[in-house]
């Protein structure tokens, strides 16, 4: 049976999990008594099972409901300075935010655009990064006609920019700052600085950074001064219904290489100007970016513990989490690339997507398989 119809055959509950308390170890390991090669003490990550590599270490609670309108989550996020989980929808192109999560308050809001604009702006969204104040970015994995008019191929779609304040977000044309196009079945999302953003581009097989600029305000049209540059294109791969989630580390870029089984770091300063890009449908600069360095941090083939489809994936501490929702594990890498622990959910294929920390590194994972939200602690 391949990848895609064992994800597809099986639907199953999810799972989240906690990170790492105070254990004085600056990048949210541990050190057991055990020795590794070198000699040196083994390194474990308490939220991963501390060494055991057992979800029976953990506490596991199951936050949401089905009341709350979950339909195939791919990633979330909290939003900066809150306790707001927001939670993209794949299958009905909207949002749920968690307030107070995993409070005694909390309460679900499933916002989704009440004219059916979501079909376009918020197309199967795979991934949402926040960035500058008030505002948050989206990825679509998209790759249809979603409004009369579009080109035949598909090819209209890219992320979008959004507002943050739930008094104006919509999660369609009306809520939407600014929206850029060329990247359809993008698949990740990570923010940079200002209105620049880092897309995992399914399409192209590329990483292609999306500098919005100004943004054309609540539902306006104006395009103009967005700019695109795409990286490393054609060198990736794709992988229909998983998020390919992006994260960033200073100047370098980390990615979820999905369809190839590994995780790759970018180093956008190796690359040069190339040609321009087309169609262009926004009217601003659209460039490839030519000879940037693609390293293969984590094969997963060749790891002791298999990875077959890196999808979710962030970084805490200098540790790049990383769930697979074929192998139900979340993998704790160094920035090397080293394997220091991993997790067992138990969880069938198809559920592990995205997921965040919060301040006390509490792990949430969203599961696409059972429409759950969970979070991971580790025991008092």
């Amino acid at each position: 049976m391949t990848r895609l119809s064992i994800f597809f055959a099986l639907s199953c509950p999810l799972l989240l999990a906690a990170c790492a308390g105070d254990d004085g170890v600056a990048d949210g390991s541990s050190e057991t008594g055990e020795t590794g090669e070198t000699g040196e003490p083994a390194r474990t990550i308490p939220i991963l099972g501390d060494g055991t590599h057992d979800i029976a270490n953990l506490d596991v609670e199951i936050l949401s409901s089905e009341a709350d309108g979950l339909a195939f989550p791919t990633d979330c996020e909290f939003k900066p300075g809150t306790d707001e989980l927001w939670v993209t929808n794949r299958q009905d192109f909207s949002i749920v935010v968690y307030q107070a999560v995993g409070t005694s308050e909390q309460v679900a809001l499933k916002i989704q655009d009440p004219i059916g604009n979501g079909a376009h702006f918020l197309a199967k969204p795979a991934a949402l990064a926040f960035g500058a104040e008030g505002t948050f970015a989206t990825a679509q994995q998209e790759h249809e006609v979603t409004q009369p008019g579009d080109p035949a191929d598909g090819s209209f779609m890219g992320p979008t920019l959004w507002t943050s304040d739930l008094t104006d977000f919509t999660a369609g044309h009306n809520g939407h700052l600014d929206m850029l196009h060329n990247s359809p079945q993008s698949s990740g999302i990570a923010w940079e600085a200002d209105n620049t953003y880092w897309v995992f581009d399914g399409r192209h097989g590329s990483l292609t950074r999306y500098k919005f600029n100004e943004d054309h305000g609540l539902g306006g049209t104006d395009h103009t001064d967005g700019e695109i540059y795409r990286y490393v294109d054609g060198e990736l791969g794709y992988e229909h219904s998983i998020p390919s989630h992006v994260v960033l580390d200073q100047s370098l870029v980390y990615a979820a290489d999905t369809a190839n089984g590994r995780i790759v770091r970018l180093d956008p300063a190796t690359a040069e100007m190339g040609g321009s890009i087309s169609p262009n449908y926004d009217g601003g600069p659209m460039r490839y970016m030519s000879g940037a360095e693609l390293v293969t941090l984590v094969d997963g083939a060749s790891l002791e513990v298999p990875m077959s489809a890196p999808a979710g994936l962030e970084l805490v501490d200098d540790i790049l989490f990383v769930s697979d929702p074929i192998e139900g594990v979340v993998y704790g890498f160094d920035l090397d690339g080293e394997l220091v622990d991993w997790l067992d959910t138990g969880l069938p294929p198809g559920s592990l997507m995205g997921m965040s920390f919060d301040a006390e590194g509490n792990m949430y994972i969203v599961d696409a398989a059972a429409n759950q939200l969970r979070k991971f602690s580790i025991p008092e």
